[in-house]
């Protein structure tokens, strides 16, 4: 049989594998654009998002007085009390832009807080960018006066500094500094202009002074922050009328501008009419964490106790030890954890909230169950609880609006309910 050759392509079929070579090659180069899109859009949204965090980190809570001014020197030329909190917010907010740059690289802002050796320090301390933290807090400043158009200070503050590393900031610099600190005002605006460190040490903690917590029925409350006298004086009268204490009041999340005010004024009502304050955290204790709470001790001074919040897993654990360190110096309240933490964090606290029914160790009482199943394992659970040593989560959940107690609290306080 003869063989035929085949017939030669056409015009037409020529065509269509030329359409269907653009259509591979248009594919293929669309992959390749979105693959490049898609690097740079993740690029941006990572770096984004570094500046975000860093940015959380910079700004100060509107609660928090930050800086305390110190007598000044005899004789010294002090500016008015209005230009006084410029220099104040000035100071301030030239740390909280190295605080930013650090963290993320942009060190744009610089210029508008610090001129002259401060800036050229700073922008070579940040550049190329590092990712570290770098915080500070407690500011205790010394006005040393005016000198011509220079604003002198020496500050006693604490700051941190720690590098990214496995598991977090592995190897956190906490140190007790001395600054001696010069601003000058240009169009208006106070920047700093020189900063140098006197002395530096690391925290000496106290020991940590033992708290009877195996006595405390405490109750906690939320939403505090804008309480006048009267709800703080109906407030410890309910409590007290129950036989309850201490009165523990849990931080808010995004605290406001009356927060500080208001513990700072529960804790004196309180004390003045025989009632134990403590106050608690509900967010994870961490380095970043750590300024908020330092301000927090020291506005609550007088209180009987700190909850930090639940300490970070173990593998945090240089950095937990070096931040619970440091609380413990920074401020006088006496320190609860939630967790065990890592080994030697005992020597910080007072006391321990868990599970475990050891001496020194509070127990959180559950909140009472919605579903009508579980409510034998509830009550299972509360004939478990001791007597004394443990926080329940609300006080309206043990006693009612009259001063009565309702069927949890009668049944942790053992008693009767009247009839």
């Amino acid at each position: 049989m003869a063989l035929t050759r085949p017939p030669r392509p056409t015009a037409g079929t020529w065509l269509k594998r030329a359409a269907f070579l653009l259509v591979l090659l248009g594919t293929a180069l669309a992959a390749l654009v979105t693959l490049r899109l898609s690097s740079q859009v993740f690029a941006r949204y990572s770096r984004a998002a570094v500046q975000v965090d860093a940015l959380f980190l910079a700004r100060r809570p509107p609660t928090s007085a930050t800086l305390a001014w110190r007598a000044g020197p005899a004789g010294a030329r002090q500016p008015d009390g209005v230009t006084l909190e410029d220099i104040r917010q000035a100071y301030l907010l030239a740390f909280s832009e190295l605080t930013y740059a650090h963290r993320s690289g942009d060190g744009t802002g610089l210029p508008g807080r610090l001129s002259g050796e401060a800036l050229r320090g700073a922008v070579q301390a940040t550049a190329p960018r590092s990712g570290a933290l770098l915080l500070d807090w407690a500011h205790r400043a010394v006005p040393l006066g005016l000198r011509g158009q220079t604003f002198e200070l020496e500050d006693d503050l604490w700051t941190l500094r720690a590098l990214p590393g496995p598991g977090g900031w592995p190897r956190p610099v906490i140190r007790r500094e001395t600054r001696r600190v010069s601003l000058a005002q240009a169009g208006g605006v106070w920047r700093v202009v020189r900063w140098r460190i006197l002395s530096a040490r690391p925290p000496a903690p106290q020991p940590a002074p033992p708290l009877p917590v195996g006595r405390w029925r405490a109750v906690t409350v939320d939403d505090w922050s804008d309480w006048t006298r009267e709800d703080w004086a109906g407030t410890v009268r309910r409590v007290r009328q129950a036989g309850l204490g201490p009165l523990v009041l849990r931080m808010p999340e995004v605290p406001t501008v009356n927060t500080g005010r208001a513990l700072r004024l529960g804790v004196q009502l309180a004390a003045a009419r025989g009632l134990e304050v403590a106050v608690e955290f509900g967010s994870p204790f961490t380095l970043e964490a750590l300024p908020g709470r330092v301000t927090a001790g020291l506005q609550a001074r007088g209180a009987v106790a700190l909850l930090p919040g639940p300490l970070p897993p173990g593998g945090q654990a240089a950095q937990t030890g070096a931040a619970l360190a440091a609380l413990r110096a920074a401020q006088p309240v006496p320190l609860i954890t939630e967790g065990a933490g890592p080994p030697g964090v005992a020597a910080f606290r007072s006391g321990r909230l868990g599970r475990a029914d050891e001496p020194g160790t509070l127990r959180r009482v559950p909140a009472a169950p919605r579903l009508p199943w579980k409510r034998r394992a509830f009550q299972a659970e509360l004939a478990g609880l001791p007597a004394r040593g443990w926080v329940a989560p609300s006080l309206d959940a043990l006693v009612d609006a009259r001063g009565q107690l309702t069927p949890l609290g009668a049944a942790l306080l053992r008693r009767e309910q009247p009839r």
